[in-house]
């Protein structure tokens, strides 16, 4: 099996890698980050923060908040889910019977 440089592809493909790599895990991200300078690049930018998967951020990780205002702002799904759990409990609508 013959490899190729993932830096051979055109920018447009290397950015949906690493959008789908945001998607897997941090882990997976920062790994991708650390590879090299191009990769780093576009990491940082900010359509990535849209593919973050917040809910598998262990708990143990504090996630800054910057970060998480970044992911809202994206539209991010989890941060989405995140910040509609805390509205209906903060304004106590799970006793609206809207679970129904």
């Amino acid at each position: 099996m013959d490899y190729f440089q993932i830096l051979e592809l055109p920018e447009e493909i290397q950015a949906l890698v690493v959008e789908r790599v945001a998607g897997n895990s941090f882990t997976d991200l920062y790994g991708l980050r650390a590879s090299c300078k191009t990769m780093k690049a576009l990491a940082e930018r900010s359509r990535v923060n849209h593919f973050y998967d917040v809910l598998s951020v262990p708990r143990r990780l504090n996630m800054p908040p910057e970060l998480f205002k970044t992911c809202y702002a994206e539209r991010n799904l989890s941060t989405l889910y995140m910040k509609g759990v805390q509205f209906f409990f903060t304004f106590n609508l799970q006793e609206e019977d809207l679970l129904s």
